[in-house]
């Protein structure tokens, strides 16, 4: 039976709750070795996304038969959503790497031997030794995953090997939102929803995308009489809860945005002290808005003009307010760096930065001592000359070395540990076009070698095909994956995954820091990354620069300055601190001028817009007409959906009864008008490709929209060329175009939504 999330939160948390009322121990757990022959209960952590949400593992003859949320856990007391009831299934799945694969027959055959990784290792460092002498170092590439691996210990090998060419879809998710809100006032911005007053829901479903802490606290929020507003294509979840909904036409946010800014502006509904003496730029940004008029923004957006303007003022006169990120903003192509500094401008002039109840990106002084990712990359380890050779970095400045390091520089005006200083892997990094490119072409240089970490390059990158052939160009391509992937099926070897639950974590917060213990030993021959990443440093000269034997001494290391262990912290079960507003009136922001930059100087000075203005998509019904004849629908892709994760999950026999078919979504009125039934398959045409769905029919989208399911494959199909697990047929990056003129021009995000489309009896 399928669980609804709210049923499903609460039923976990109830279970849960019973163990510790029927007196079952829950912290004394057995030894993680022996088999007991009997039940037992194991404390460990999820990590099938970002969070790591406590959990408790149910033991059986030394197998996870059942988990369910840690009710003792500090910060998901119990909770748990139905991606994380799929844990023992992940585990135990007879689909899992569990040994090193070394390729035998041609690439993409299917032909494996199985070896030690002592050899894998072996052979993997004397190639990239080789490349490196003929090549240079930047031929070694990467793509990395999202947040399931340790991020650092990646950017530490490759900075001590010389290489600047990590990228990822850094550029579609969360990274622009971070990197601009460091440009605009010194750090990325979070706030507590159940302090506000009003919360804005924009690009941003956390009903699907974050159910054990997003939502909750949405409902908490709302309960506690916080007005709710929410902004989206579809009609998510919350909409439900809200005061208002605005259906926006997808891709024109920031036309919204600078509307809501020139009504705050014109009708003086902005925080004059704190922009007096905070702000930089008040004045060319309050002309710059002028002409997004409420009837102008209604025209681009397709809302109401009552509806804008309402919604605007709700927003300003309710304080404090917050407008949590969203993934939804950052997908929009052209206008998606834009819209998150228009995001970070409102914030900022209506006062709701650095209050309580509004958003804030100080840490605590408590957590600021532990050691995070800027003290573990050895960033000084690659110099300049290495630096320059960033793919992208001509084009896209802002989003690597050069945006970075003056990110940095202005972190280190403030006092050390205030603000965490800039995330390498997040915000330095080398566009994925230009490496896909350089190991087709060889140009600038070739890219003959890439690692691919708990990352699926042909489902994760628009273009696939294009993917592909970067792939098969290469030289050297190696894999760590937990399942074997279309994208690890074109791999020389494949290294095995640990579980997150077979390996320790840290989660760490600007506000608290949780201890994240291993429930198990590592099965079969799983290690985690760092251990692959030591492993080669060990072989490629790296000796002096891997000091910690393992995951756990690399945990001590970061809380040494609290004089704590990890075993220490597991078994207190972690700290919080106590949260600081308001503390840039004694340091200022880390902005050039120390001041909330609302006309950017680092963007102005790279070469991007220093204030945000609305660009219309290149396919969009505002377009050219013939094309809008031919793709009549606006195309969105990317909407989260449970119990998937990106293109995880689609092995696991639980998360195929919930989801057996990829999906595409339309209203009744457009099925109508089409002559389609719900549950056909169809094709689902935009200028770019073509891919195959299942029709799901909906009043949850717009008539003129169509919502198609991202990250599809078939574990269970051929995973030899040219089948290789249907990785074409579904896969909804066959859609998106990767092409300069399709992406920002200040970070190169590329469109998965804001698209065009038809659809088509398959």
């Amino acid at each position: 039976m399928h669980i609804t999330r709210r049923k499903f939160l609460h039923y976990s948390a109830m279970v849960t709750s019973s163990l510790a009322v029927t007196g079952i121990p829950i912290y004394a757990f057995a030894d993680k070795g022996g088999d007991t022959g009997r039940d037992e209960f194991r404390r460990s952590y999820c990590g099938l996304c970002h969070s790591r949400c406590g959990t408790l593992l149910h033991m059986r003859d030394g197998k996870v038969f059942e988990i369910s949320g840690d009710p003792d856990h500090p910060v998901t007391r119990g909770m748990i959503c139905e991606r994380g009831l799929l844990m023992p299934e992940h585990i135990h799945h007879p689909g899992r790497m569990n040994y090193p694969l070394k390729r035998m027959g041609a690439r993409g055959e299917g032909k494996w031997q199985r070896i030690s990784w002592e050899q894998a290792l072996n052979e993997v460092a004397e190639r990239l030794d080789r490349l490196r002498e003929d090549h240079g170092p930047e031929t070694l590439a990467f793509t990395h995953g999202t947040s399931r691996t340790h991020h650092w210990d990646c950017r530490r090998f490759y900075n001590l090997f010389g290489s600047p060419n990590v990228c990822g879809v850094n550029n579609v998710c969360m990274c622009p939102s971070y990197a601009t809100e460091y440009a605009t006032y010194g750090g990325m911005a979070r706030g507590n929803p159940r302090r506000a007053e009003c919360v804005v829901i924009w690009g941003r479903a956390a009903g699907n995308s974050s159910p054990v802490q997003g939502w909750p606290a949405l409902v908490q929020a709302k309960k506690a009489g916080a007005k709710i507003i929410v902004v989206d294509p579809r009609r998510i979840d919350e909409v439900d809860m809200a005061d208002m909904w605005l259906q926006i036409r997808p891709g024109t946010d920031l036309a919204l945005l600078l509307g809501w800014i020139r009504l705050v502006i014109n009708e003086e509904l902005y925080d004059k002290e704190f922009v007096d003496k905070w702000t930089v730029g008040f004045a060319p940004l309050r002309d710059a808005v002028q002409e997004y008029t409420p009837e102008r923004v209604s025209e681009i957006t397709w809302l109401p003009v009552e509806q804008i303007v309402d919604a605007a003022r709700l927003y300003a006169t309710s304080r404090p307010a917050q407008i949590p990120y969203g993934y939804g903003l950052d997908k929009q192509g052209v206008n998606a760096t834009q819209c998150a500094r228009a995001r970070a401008i409102l914030r900022a002039i209506t006062g709701n930065l650095e209050v309580d109840g509004g958003e804030t990106f100080g840490r605590s002084p408590e957590v600021a001592k532990v050691r995070g990712e800027f003290d573990l990359v050895a960033s000084e380890a690659i110099g300049p000359e290495q630096r320059a050779k960033q793919l992208g970095i001509q084009t896209y400045p802002f989003f690597g070395f050069p945006g970075w390091e003056r990110n940095v520089a202005n972190n280190r005006k403030l006092p050390r540990g205030y603000v965490s200083p800039p995330s390498m892997y997040r915000t330095c990094i080398a566009h994925a076009r230009d490496v896909f490119q350089a190991a087709i072409t060889g140009k600038p240089y070739p890219v003959k070698a890439m690692f691919s970490v708990a990352s699926n390059p042909m489902l994760s990158f628009p273009d696939p095909q294009m993917v592909m052939q970067a792939l098969m160009a290469l030289d050297l391509y190696v894999v760590m994956e937990y399942y074997m992937t279309p994208s690890a099926a074109l791999a020389d070897y494949v290294f095995p995954s640990a579980t997150t639950v077979e390996q320790p974590d840290l989660w760490a917060t600007g506000s608290f820091c949780v201890a994240c213990p291993p429930g198990l030993d590592p099965m079969f021959e799983r290690r985690d990354t760092y251990q692959f990443y030591r492993g080669l440093g060990l072989r490629l000269g790296q000796e002096q620069h891997w000091p910690w034997e393992n995951l756990e001494r690399v945990c001590d290391y970061r809380l040494e300055p609290l004089g704590m262990t990890f075993q220490k912290l597991a078994d207190g079960n972690g700290f919080f601190g106590k949260p600081v507003y308001g503390r840039y009136k004694e340091n200022g922001f880390g902005t050039p001028s120390g001041k909330v930059e609302l006309h950017s100087s680092i963007f102005e000075e790279l070469g991007a817009d220093p204030l945000p203005a609305y660009k219309e998509p290149i396919w969009t019904p505002a377009g050219d007409a013939g094309l809008t004849d031919q793709y009549p629908l606006v195309l969105i892709t990317g909407s989260r959906f449970m119990p998937m994760y990106h293109s995880e999950h689609r092995q696991l026999e639980s998360a195929r009864e919930a989801v057996p078919d990829p999906l595409v979504t339309l209203h009744p009125q457009t099925a109508r008008e089409l002559e389609l039934e719900n549950g056909q398959w169809v094709s689902v045409v935009s200028p770019k490709g073509r891919v195959r769905m299942r029709l799901n029919i909906s009043k949850i989208v717009h008539p003129r929209m169509a919502d198609v399911q991202h990250g599809w494959w078939f574990p269970e199909r051929s995973g030899t060329l040219p089948d290789l697990f249907g990785v074409f047929e579904s896969n909804a990056n066959m859609l998106c175009p990767m092409e300069p003129e399709f992406c920002s021009p200040e970070i190169g995000s590329w469109a998965h939504t804001a698209l065009l489309c038809r659809i088509e009896k398959a």
